[in-house]
């Protein structure tokens, strides 16, 4: 064997016991840091597990509450949704729960109670839903003759909107709205903001409300 063999073999030998010595004086802490890696990986693939069936079974309770809807029976729709909505209302299903439980509020005239019910939605960072949210608790106030406050949730629902027409639809439902409240200046800003768009679904409808604005004066 070569010198240069028998030193490599030694080196090793000497590593390979002295690993055995620090495992034998640190093997308390060495299983220690193993079981804690076990925990954190069995616990990240618990959650994971734990995350998919909560949205399964939120899809199953929507299911059921939208079935109960679409057959016309409204208490059992409000008493489903409520349920849904109080176990899983943080999920992308409850907070589609949330909204249609604003739904049948409106459908019993209860309008003070389908607003209430969005907040927790139309409160949150989510823009889809949140924008969603916003615009109908805009309807809810203006049924309730809350015209300023229905114009400032339809503004707030433009300002989450993702798509340009939903912003520009906001926008006008927010005009309309600062209209019933006799915010006149506020209603005709927002129309020359609308009319200025060459682009937006709405620019017509904008130029006419400021034709009447201006014939009204």
């Amino acid at each position: 064997m070569t010198s240069s063999a028998k030193h490599y073999r030694t080196k090793s030998a000497n590593r390979a016991e002295a690993a055995m010595e620090w495992l034998e004086i640190h093997s308390r802490e060495a299983f220690w840091v193993a079981l804690s890696a076990a925990v954190i990986a069995g616990g990240f693939w618990f959650y994971q597990k734990s995350k998919a069936a909560q949205v399964r079974n939120a899809y199953a309770a929507l299911d059921e509450a939208e079935q109960a809807l679409n057959s016309g029976n409204l208490p059992l729709a409000q008493s489903d949704l409520e349920r849904m909505v109080k176990r899983y209302g943080t999920t992308e299903a409850g907070k589609v729960g949330t909204i249609l439980l604003a739904q049948v509020h409106y459908q019993k005239g209860e309008y003070q109670a389908g607003v209430d019910a969005l907040k927790a939605v139309s409160t949150s960072d989510d823009q889809y839903f949140g924008a969603s949210a916003l615009s109908l608790a805009g309807a809810g106030l203006e049924q309730l003759r809350k015209y300023p406050e229905a114009a400032e949730s339809y503004r707030l629902a433009s300002t989450k909107a993702i798509y340009e027409t939903d912003k520009a639809g906001y926008l006008a439902a927010s005009a309309r709205a600062l209209g019933l409240a006799g915010k006149t200046a506020e209603a005709k800003a927002l129309w020359t903001q609308l009319a200025a768009d060459p682009t937006s679904p709405f620019g017509g409808e904008a130029r006419v409300r400021l034709g009447e604005m201006g014939a009204g004066q």
